[in-house]
């Protein structure tokens, strides 16, 4: 486990990550697989209920049954329909997520008005426990809106079974033992869970940057490239944006690891892409192309623009006095997108614009139409 991924698995509390854009972006990842599972969970709940109150319905109390059929038959599945719907509508998000919330509190509230009829404990009880476990490891909901719910329903309860309608000493210890039973289960198994599907997502976020990252100097390498490069090509079509290209490479740097090896050229290599960071916009992408080659796309930009960007990087690169190595220069090759472009195109001007400035005496910048 690298040292970036233990720091953003420690940066998560009991309930998000601190970085809220890391917490939406999870929140995206997991947001079609939990929609699925709330549509499925919701009409085998639903169906669940019918199956029971047609089961029950044959030795219930007669004056129950009424009360019990609208609460089993009609209420509750209705609601837990009406969520598996709004679970394929991603607009009404909110709307099914508030309905998953109430709808075990309705349903609770209900089984506490049908158990308040009989005389004591009844096995009917055990409703309310199963529907804490299911809030909190079943229902499909994240584990502060599972708590919400959750907590509700055993306070309620609780004040059910002591004041409203209050059962005998014996049968409020073991309902009150059973609910916080069903409670402890169900908030360690939401939180289980939850913190298990942030443990996939973060090493899902570990290995994506791995293959898109050179892992020397923590940029962009060719993979990355392609895919940025085809994104900003469609957008300048779309759009009609122009974008600029730079191909650098840092000259001799051949003789370094003849001279000096590796691991000095490694060290160059860091310090060159710094510059790089230094004297480029946030909006600028850069790449590792290869070696000692480097590729800077640069949004929203002219000619002129370009090669002020360009000759500022030379002029700092050539002005930099590098570790052990002490002085360097660079070669750059710039072009700007055409509506013709694709990849190999834009990506072969810019590759002959730097074997122009390396072939007139390097430390050059030139830029090809």
């Amino acid at each position: 486990m690298s040292t970036d991924y233990k720091n953003i698995f420690c940066s998560y509390n009991l309930f998000a990550f601190k970085d809220s854009k890391l917490q939406e972006k999870f929140n995206e990842w997991r947001r079609p697989s939990r929609l699925k599972h709330i549509s499925a969970i919701s009409i085998l709940t639903a169906s669940l209920y019918l199956i029971f109150s047609y089961i029950t319905r044959s030795f219930i109390p007669a004056d129950i049954l009424p009360l019990a059929t609208l609460v089993h038959v009609y209420l509750v599945p209705f609601i837990l329909l009406l969520i598996a719907l709004l679970a394929h509508f991603r607009v009404r998000y909110y709307l099914m997520t508030f309905l998953l919330v109430i709808a075990p509190i309705i349903a609770s509230v209900g089984n506490m008005i049908i158990i308040s009829k009989f005389d004591g404990y009844t096995t009917y009880q055990t409703e309310l426990y199963l529907i804490i476990f299911w809030v909190f490891t079943v229902s499909g909901l994240k584990f502060i809106h599972a708590l919400i719910s959750g907590l509700f329903i055993y306070v309620s309860a609780t004040i059910s079974a002591y004041a409203i309608y209050p059962l005998n000493t014996e049968a409020f210890v073991l309902h009150h033992f059973w609910m916080i039973a069903s409670l402890s289960f169900g908030i360690l198994g939401g939180y289980l869970l939850e913190s298990s599907q942030k443990t996939i997502f973060l090493k899902k976020e570990e290995l994506e940057k791995i293959a898109i990252t050179d892992r020397l100097t923590g940029l962009y390498n060719r993979v990355m490239f392609d895919k940025v490069i085809s994104d900003e090509l469609e957008k300048s079509k779309r759009y009609k944006r122009t974008f600029g290209l730079i191909m650098l490479d840092i000259d001799f740097f051949k003789d370094i690891n003849d001279t000096y090896g590796h691991l000095v050229g490694d060290d160059v290599l860091i310090e060159f892409t710094n510059i790089l960071k230094r004297h480029t916009r946030s909006s600028d992408t850069i790449i590792r192309w290869g070696g000692e080659e480097f590729i800077i796309l640069s949004l929203e930009v002219n000619k002129e623009a370009l090669m002020t960007l360009a000759e500022h990087i030379r002029k700092q690169v050539q002005e930099h006095d590098f570790k052990t190595v002490g002085k360097k220069t660079v070669s750059l090759g710039l072009t700007l997108n055409k509506k013709t472009d694709n990849i190999n195109s834009i990506l072969q001007r810019a590759d002959q614009a730097l074997y122009l400035s390396k072939n007139s005496g390097r430390n050059k910048t030139n830029f090809l139409a």
